[in-house]
């Protein structure tokens, strides 16, 4: 109905107000988000039980039953229908790295050239490989992120093609275009979607009908890396830090990085925000470290495959220390107020899944191996 001394204009904002009342009604509707820059909210690690790695000790393959870490929980609860920048935390202004912001109730993981995003309560495991047969490991209870994607070491043993679905979960991994094919079929039941090529790589979720929905939304947050991350981590790195930065003992936001050696630079394959107590843990354990460096083996040259870096956060600015732990020789902590030697300590609280120790050598090897057990359901990573 046309109001008195109602002008064209006056009706036609009249009529737009009222139909946005109208579909505001209806169950589906959200407003209109605009993505935006922010700082997203930490989430603490939490270490659940699960799979089986391989790991080289001294060129030797050992099994070793790990954890998985996890954010645990179920589907429907970290799947928001729009996507829109998490609060800010106080403090975040004056203690973390620019960020973009995940939607709501996800996180970004990040793999050598793109990035993507997973609900926050999807963990951590080993997917079945190749070798699958060597240790039937069960697969966790909830879908995971996979970890150590061409990484990890398979071993030469002649599985079935034919995985049974009861060693299968949803999960989500980074596969290279001109990698073979995964070792297995799908069993009934199962399928996979891909996400668009992004140099040579694609994110694929394999999936039941019941994650459908979701595997499309992970795979439509596919982006390219850019120069630094979501987490804050350089998507290629020298590793190269000066030992004079002071130890930022009371840093309370840290973002963990690790890289592919056998690249040069060295290329971005995982990454996590830390925050809180856990992140002054993983300051603390890096910068009381005994000083010198090591352990080192003597009877072997080679510089490792992977390293890390720690990302000390004040403000927008960050100081790294560099931590290697898979070579022959050349491991300890570099950076900080003096170089320092590689501890137990230190390896559990820098090497937090999606990092993932998969090859090393004598005594750094036996320091930053995963336990064969992971104690009670919910360890802390501090001592």
């Amino acid at each position: 109905m046309t109001e008195p001394n109602e002008t064209r204009d006056d009706r036609a904002e009249r009529a737009f107000r009222e139909g946005l009342r109208h579909h505001a009604d209806e169950p589906d509707f959200e407003p209109l988000t605009l993505p935006t820059a922010a700082r997203g909210r930490p989430r603490l690690p939490r270490w659940l039980p699960v799979a089986a790695a391989v790991v080289l000790l001294a060129g030797v393959a050992i099994p070793l039953a790990i954890g998985q870490f996890s954010g645990g929980g179920s589907q429907t609860s970290a799947v928001p229908a729009g996507a829109r920048a998490p609060e800010r935390e106080p403090g975040d202004a004056a203690s973390g790295p620019p960020t973009v912001a995940a939607r709501a109730g996800w996180r970004w993981e990040s793999y050598r050239v793109l990035s993507y995003q997973v609900p926050d309560r999807w963990g951590y495991a080993y997917a079945p490989r190749a070798d699958w047969c060597a240790d039937r490991a069960k697969p966790p209870s909830e879908p995971f992120v996979a970890l150590a994607t061409e990484l990890l070491p398979i071993r030469t043993i002649g599985c079935p093609g034919d995985l049974p679905a009861s060693y299968l979960q949803t999960f989500v991994s980074v596969r290279s275009v001109t990698d073979p094919d995964r070792g297995w079929k799908l069993p009934a039941g199962w399928k996979s979607t891909a996400s668009k090529e992004v140099d040579g790589y694609v994110v694929e979720v394999v999936h039941t009908d019941a994650y459908a929905t979701v595997a499309d939304q992970i795979v439509a947050s596919v982006r390219p890396i850019g120069e630094i991350d979501p987490n804050g981590c350089p998507a290629r790195s020298t590793l190269a830090v000066a030992t004079t930065a002071p130890d930022a003992a009371a840093a309370r936001r840290v973002t963990l990085c690790q890289y592919d050696l056998r690249t040069m630079p060295a290329q971005l394959v995982a990454s996590k925000r830390v925050s809180g107590d856990d992140a002054a843990t993983v300051v603390r354990a890096v910068s009381t470290a005994p000083i010198g460096s090591g352990p080192d083996d003597a009877s072997c040259t080679s510089p490792g495959d992977t390293a890390a870096l720690v990302r000390r956060w004040k403000g927008d600015s960050a100081t790294d220390v560099v931590v290697r732990y898979s070579g022959c020789r050349g491991n300890g902590i570099f950076g900080g107020s003096a170089d320092r030697q590689l501890t137990e300590w230190a390896c559990e609280v820098v090497l937090q899944p999606p990092l993932a120790f998969t090859t090393g050598h004598g005594r750094a090897a036996k320091l930053c191996a995963p336990p064969k057990e992971v104690p009670g359901p919910n360890p802390t990573p501090s001592r």
